[in-house]
């Protein structure tokens, strides 16, 4: 795969990658936890989609988004990225060697995970 930026100087917005676990909540049930796993990362951003949809008699938004920051390991499709304050979900990330120089990752915003 081709990588999605060619000039670092794209990447001039900062993203926090996020990770939820669920922990004991020491009563028999459990809570949310959420983790920063990269906290104030350099990213390229580049919208590819949008959509409007009425459902439950309300109007909806989501928007996919390209995210691209250097190459990291341990990443995963359930990870959420927060950019500008808003949770982007991940829903992709293609296979990558670790001899790559960026991950690349789309994200959906305005949906639950």
């Amino acid at each position: 795969m081709r990588p999605a930026v060619y000039d670092p100087g794209e990447m001039d917005q900062k993203i926090t990658i996020q990770r939820e676990t669920l922990t004991s909540d020491g009563m028999g049930g459990q809570e949310v936890t959420v983790t920063d796993l990269l906290v104030d990362e350099w990213a390229a951003v580049r919208p590819l989609s949008g959509r409007e949809f009425e459902r439950y008699d309300a109007m909806q938004a989501t928007a996919m988004v390209r995210f691209t920051i250097r190459f990291r390991e341990g990443i995963r499709h359930n990870d959420r990225i927060i950019w500008q304050g808003t949770a982007h979900n991940i829903r992709y990330i293609p296979p990558a060697s670790t001899r790559e120089m960026y991950l690349v990752m789309e994200a959906e915003r305005g949906v639950a995970l």
